[in-house]
């Protein structure tokens, strides 16, 4: 499977955001990356987390939605790719003093965080603009409701996390992965028809919260093993 290839890193991430968002970049962030800046011209941003999904994930299962509406599959360089060293790199950059969502939403941008509650405190998310949903489904649902009206949408799906967990070092079953994959693509599909035009969706994926071991072999072991954090990027162009 053949995707259009953009190499940038995590510190590069948010001075690209607010440069795709037409905010000011304070001094000190790493500059963005011109490729991705050349590529869309966004008025909304909707940034979707996907814990343990990855290269392997978009190549073995195919999600419909993802791939057909893609135009780059950035490959996120970072020196941690699991969830939380990757999302604070993304939202903090090598600063303790800045916070992507605040800095955004300090700068007059319509701003929604729908994420569970323990990356409250984990990603220093302000209740003022943070929804915390029990589950999926209903982080899902919630988004719906703010993606016509955010300027900026951060939503994180933890199902394929929880699944990986709850089958130890035992590999899940494909068909329950399978599943997930494609519900969750078809939710992605759902918010691109919600959102408005001129929307960029990043749907990034890392590599979970923990190591986990998989007994694939051969080419797909390989896969695995490659796999990398990425960015699937696409902006809504028409209705």
């Amino acid at each position: 499977m053949s995707f259009p290839q953009v190499r940038t890193t995590a510190l590069e991430f948010p001075a690209t955001v607010l440069k795709l968002l037409r905010v000011e970049i304070p001094e000190g962030l790493f500059p963005p990356n011109d490729e991705l800046l050349k590529k869309f011209n966004p008025k909304a941003v909707v940034i979707v987390m996907i814990d343990n999904f990855g290269l392997f994930e978009a190549v073995v299962y195919k999600p419909e939605a993802l791939i057909k509406n893609m135009e780059v599959l950035a490959l996120l360089e970072t020196t941690d790719p699991y969830a939380l060293p990757l999302i604070k790199r993304l939202l903090k950059g090598h600063r303790t003093d800045f916070h992507l969502i605040q800095y955004i939403k300090n700068h007059g941008k319509m701003t929604r965080v729908i994420c569970r509650e323990e990356d409250m405190s984990q990603f220093d998310f302000d209740p003022s603009y943070t929804v915390r949903p029990r589950d999926d489904m209903a982080t899902y649902v919630e988004a719906t409701k703010h993606i016509a009206k955010s300027e900026l949408l951060y939503l994180h799906f933890l199902d394929f996390e929880s699944l990986y967990a709850q089958y130890g070092h035992r590999t899940p079953p494909k068909t329950l992965l399978e599943k997930i994959v494609r519900r969750t693509d078809n939710w992605i599909k759902v918010l691109l028809r919600q959102a408005r035009v001129g929307t960029l969706f990043i749907v990034i994926g890392n590599h979970g919260r923990h190591p986990i071991p998989l007994n694939y072999e051969g080419k797909l072991a390989e896969w695995r093993k490659a796999n990398s954090p990425i960015a699937i990027m696409f902006q809504k162009r028409h209705e």
